[in-house]
């Protein structure tokens, strides 16, 4: 978490708690929305898939590495990505109030389009953010399965 309010901070000049704010915020948000996607979905997995999920998620032991646990890791990274993209945009929006950005978006002419390349700075610093926390945390998790 550290880590992506440092990146908010420096890419969208904002001060320091407001970056730990926004950080503090998308990170409830997406987790949130993780816990209740991973527990809906673990009632339609197989056995075999639902045991490795609960023992990773609850005991935090993989009793093989898998292409399951892969998979799982590479859809947790895209989706909590995307939920805290758009749980950014939301945050803007909501602080600024600019209704006539919605209708900018589909009005189409070139200066909007350019604005609308300015909104996908926010996805890559996001996106930055994002990969360096999760790598961190992966890190962390790999290096104690290499100590167990």
């Amino acid at each position: 978490m550290t880590i992506e309010a440092w990146i908010f901070k420096k890419s969208f000049n904002i001060s320091p708690k407001l970056s730990v704010q926004y950080t503090m915020a998308l990170n409830l948000l997406a987790s949130a929305c993780e816990w209740i996607i991973f527990l809906n979905a673990e009632l339609i997995f197989p056995s075999k898939a639902r045991e490795e999920l609960i023992n990773y998620l609850l005991f935090q032991q993989i009793k093989s590495t898998s292409f399951i646990v892969f998979l799982l890791t590479a859809f947790n990274f895209t989706f909590l990505l995307l939920i805290k993209w758009i749980g950014f945009e939301t945050l803007q929006f909501l602080s600024t109030r600019d209704l006539s950005k919605i209708s900018k978006v589909f009005s189409g002419n070139a200066e909007e389009r350019i604005k609308m390349s300015e909104q996908y700075k926010d996805f890559r610093v996001i996106l930055v953010a994002h990969t360096l926390s999760y790598s961190l945390f992966l890190f962390l998790v790999f290096t104690l399965f290499l100590f167990k």
